[in-house]
């Protein structure tokens, strides 16, 4: 059975926890190495990351609907000739 599509607010839900730790987490290293970092860098890092992740989820969830054609070529992969018994 197909799941239900998830809505964008719900997408964004999902990331946004993931990327606010991982952010988090890379700004105070950041800060212990000696990078001085700003709110605002922090602020548009965390934008960048839920942005890209929610419209990654949306190509992943199209192509899991519209499945690739069979490739092309054919023939039965256990007849290759780097596999011929003969040699």
């Amino acid at each position: 059975m197909p799941r239900q599509p998830r809505s964008f607010v719900q997408r964004i839900r999902d990331q946004l926890g993931a990327s606010l730790v991982m952010l988090l987490v890379l700004f105070i290293l950041l800060r212990v190495v000696g990078v001085r970092s700003t709110v605002a860098s922090f602020v548009l890092s965390l934008v960048i990351t839920v942005g890209l992740n929610v419209a990654l989820s949306y190509y992943h969830e199209h192509r899991a609907s519209r499945p690739s054609p069979p490739p092309r070529g054919g023939g039965d992969i256990r007849w290759r000739d780097d596999d011929d018994p003969r040699r």
